[in-house]
């Protein structure tokens, strides 16, 4: 075949793959009837809020400065640590909020994911709205206690979940190999939810987070958490005929 039109056939197929692309996520878009958006409340009656400064260098890495960091501390002792990050659909690195989760930032920092008898989500009630939440159980770095962590993520106001659990890597494996296992694995849901769904990736987004030192039975824990979920977190609704 003559090389011209070798290289006008490999230009039409690349103008066709990213063309295609492009309209599967912008021509026509899936229409969602609902959406939601996170509320946080950090003034709970009979409950103590910390704010724990993040520094600039997170700040960046993040790529917004809408943030909720802090703990809660209730009448009886309890402690939860918790995080909402909202990014701006103008926002060009808003990308990065899918990269957030614990099971690539923590293990990153450290942690290390450890199998437990635990679903791999749960739902939050918020009035006739059940949003699910991602469940996993991490050890601190260097042993010592184990902390249960739940999160969700929205993009265009919709949730999007994970498919699949985190792999558990074997005892022993380094804290890098882990890390970029849980970016692969995430990456991969991400693809596949995205294609699926036909959800854009030009609208806000927002990544919560809430955790506690797990108990020797992780479930109460999850009772826990599931309770202490409503308390510092409201969800708003917004139907696609309001303004």
């Amino acid at each position: 075949m003559n090389p011209n039109r070798i290289g006008l056939l490999l230009s039409a197929l690349f103008i066709l793959a990213v063309g295609g692309a492009w309209g599967w996520f912008h021509i026509n878009p899936r229409q969602f009837d609902v959406s939601y958006r996170f509320i946080p409340v950090t003034q709970v009656q009979g409950w103590k809020y910390t704010e724990t400064q993040v520094s600039k260098a997170v700040i960046e890495t993040l790529a917004t400065t809408n943030l909720v960091n802090g703990s809660f501390e209730g009448p009886h002792g309890e402690r939860f640590t918790v995080f909402l990050g909202t990014w701006d659909g103008r926002d060009s690195k808003q990308l990065s909020v899918v990269a957030h989760s614990p099971d690539v930032c923590w293990v990153g920092a450290g942690w290390k994911p450890v199998p437990a008898d635990l679903p791999e989500r749960f739902t939050l009630r918020f009035g006739t709205n059940e949003i699910p939440f991602e469940v996993s159980l991490f050890e601190a770095p260097g042993g010592g206690f184990r902390e249960l962590t739940v999160w969700c993520t929205l993009v265009g106001g919709q949730v999007y979940e994970e498919r699949g659990r985190f792999v558990v890597q074997a005892s022993g494996a380094n804290e890098r190999k882990l890390s970029a296992a849980g970016a692969r694995h995430g990456l991969r849901s991400r693809i596949v939810r995205a294609i699926g769904d036909r959800i854009p990736g030009n609208g806000t987004k927002q990544f919560v987070r809430f955790s506690m030192r797990a108990e020797a039975n992780p479930k109460t824990s999850i009772t826990k958490l599931s309770e202490f979920g409503t308390r510092w977190l409201a969800l708003e609704q917004l139907r696609s005929n309001e303004p």
